[in-house]
């Protein structure tokens, strides 16, 4: 048309080579951790959704624009998070030669990730063989879980035994 003037918009490609969270930028990324975070604290700590949101320094519109599927409305009002969702987290788990950058789909496999980072914390301390046996064999995110004493041990005496944090950072993954 003429007199009209054409806006370029930014598409990304259906084929692109780059997974999503390669895609966002290091603000919003850590954006969608903090939210990630606030749900969390929401769904184990029982808090409200400003206090999750405090406490995870961001913001309950914040929460509710990244991750609106994880909120309903209750009749009262009040904002509530679901008992589980499908969004992908980009989780830091050991692997046999350091730290792996596995992706979890939904809530459900980032507990499971976090039931094991904290066995694995326990086993550090006693390296006693049962904290790790409800996790042989098991995978998350497609990654097999490592579970062997002398693996564990050799990663630990190597100081790549990174147990702190189960979010990975952007700078990870790049």
């Amino acid at each position: 048309m003429p007199g009209k003037k054409k806006t370029e918009r930014r598409t990304t490609k259906k084929g692109s080579s780059k997974p999503n969270h390669l895609r966002l930028s290091d603000r919003v990324f850590e954006t969608k951790r903090r939210a990630f975070d606030a749900i969390t604290k929401m769904r184990h700590d029982d808090l409200p959704l400003d206090a999750a949101a405090r406490a995870a320094n961001t913001t309950p519109a914040t929460i509710r624009k990244y991750l609106p599927a994880t909120l309903r409305k209750t009749k009262t009002g009040h904002w509530v998070a679901t008992k589980s969702d499908r969004y992908v987290r980009v989780l830091s788990l050991p692997g046999p030669h350091g730290p792996v950058i596995v992706r979890a789909r939904g809530s459900e496999e980032a507990r499971f990730a976090s039931a094991y980072l904290t066995s694995l914390t326990r086993w550090a301390r006693t390296e006693k063989a049962y904290e790790l046996g409800p996790f042989h064999g098991k995978k998350i995110g497609g990654y097999q879980l490592v579970t062997a004493p002398r693996t564990l041990r050799a990663l630990r005496d190597a100081g790549l035994l990174q147990l702190d944090s189960l979010y990975a950072a952007l700078k990870d993954i790049v």
